[in-house]
């Protein structure tokens, strides 16, 4: 009895022991999202990344494996971003079209008073590397796909069946939530997946879709996500290409009950068409060899001589306003090629003068395309989750 007792304790006590281990392990100072890159250009990048626990953390950067480091902190009025889990740290004054390593560096606070910081653990990364653009770069490649609506195993299928070793830059054209409603969500939807694929050497953008304004944590999507001034629309250079970025916003009006009032995507797109207006008369865009557009709400038109009754179902609010608003200024811009999503549906929509004086790629909820830009023109290999190829065209 004795016996079957003091096993009864050595058991329980070694259980305990190893449990307790277990979960101090578990629970240790990491890195638990990311890295994943923002914003790169020739000259600049976000890097953003968490920490499961609140820390000070910084970037090592150098330039090749010889090359000397240089720490780099985000700071503001003063004070360096610190007692933190999420960051983003930029880094400007590169050069351009040359190869930088990184890593991450970071100590855990675990206790923080006005005149004494306590630390834990401290960490870091494996070196990882990223090459910024080349600005007089003849080709550009990228990869482009939309209406993931959380599916993250979708997403890495989709990026499984495309070469994205040879893709500059992932851009990702709205709906990848279906709507922001959990604290993580951005990264089991995607981030995670862009990380394990591609994030950590090379940038996505983020186009928005009319479902990631929805969701009582909508508001906090730019934390995840870098914005170029501020806004989810933009320009983006890639040699002599530019891609404008439009954000087509809500495909309802601002009445519509579903938003309680708290909308003002009319008055959202009429600000970015003053914009649009001054992108398409500036340098930059005149001068290059190719222009691309992004939203995620294609300009479905009524007045379309073809497909008419496939459209028709197609035409809501934001597609209005897409062919309202902003048709007659990119019709008169040179645009080669508009990439779209939205309807589920993947078609084309062929140049219609006065209508769309350039042709139109919609995206579906199921595919991805991977996209070459060079002096032959605009190649685009289109392939659906099965890994078939449903696209093969240069435009």
């Amino acid at each position: 009895m004795k016996k079957t007792n003091l096993h009864f304790i050595f058991t329980f006590l070694f259980l305990t022991i190893f449990s307790s281990g277990y979960s101090f392990a578990q629970d240790s100072y990491n890195f638990n999202h990311g890295p994943y890159l923002q914003g790169l250009t020739e000259k600049e990048v976000s890097i953003y990344f968490t920490t499961s626990a609140k820390g000070f953390s910084h970037i090592e950067l150098r330039n090749g494996e010889n090359g000397d480091i240089t720490k780099h902190y985000t700071y503001v009025n003063g004070l360096v971003q610190a007692n933190n889990t999420m960051n983003t740290i930029k880094i400007d004054g590169l050069e351009p079209d040359t190869k930088y390593e990184y890593r991450l560096i970071s100590k855990e606070m675990t206790d923080f008073q006005p005149y004494k910081v306590t630390y834990g653990d401290s960490i870091s990364s494996e070196w990882y590397q990223f090459k910024t653009f080349n600005p007089k770069a003849k080709s550009a490649s990228f990869i482009a796909t939309s209406d993931i609506h959380d599916d993250a195993k979708k997403y890495s299928d989709l990026l499984s069946y495309l070469p994205v070793d040879k893709a500059e830059i992932v851009f990702l054209l709205g709906d990848i939530m279906s709507y922001f409603h959990k604290p993580d969500q951005p990264y089991t939807s995607f981030i995670d997946v862009s990380v394990d694929k591609f994030a950590t050497e090379k940038p996505f953008v983020i186009v928005r879709g009319n479902h990631e304004t929805r969701g009582h944590l909508a508001r906090e999507y730019d934390n995840f996500v870098y914005r170029q001034d501020g806004h989810y629309y933009g320009v983006y250079t890639l040699g002599n290409t530019v891609v404008v970025m439009l954000d087509s916003g809500e495909d309802k009006p601002d009445t519509h009950p579903v938003y309680a009032g708290i909308t003002a995507f009319d008055q959202y797109r009429a600000e970015q068409v003053e914009w649009l207006k001054e992108v398409v008369k500036s340098k930059e865009y005149k001068s290059a060899k190719h222009r691309i557009v992004m939203v995620h709400i294609p300009p479905l038109s009524k007045n379309r001589k073809n497909q008419a009754e496939k459209i028709q179902r197609d035409t809501d609010h934001g597609t209005q306003q897409m062919n309202d608003l902003f048709m007659p200024i990119l019709n008169k811009a040179k645009v080669d090629l508009m990439i779209s999503g939205h309807t589920h549906r993947h078609f084309i929509l062929e140049e219609e003068k006065g209508v769309n004086n350039f042709p139109i790629l919609v995206n579906d909820n199921k595919s991805a395309s991977f996209v070459t830009v060079d002096d032959n023109g605009i190649h685009v290999k289109t392939v659906n989750n099965k890994g078939e190829t449903t696209l093969e065209r240069t435009f």
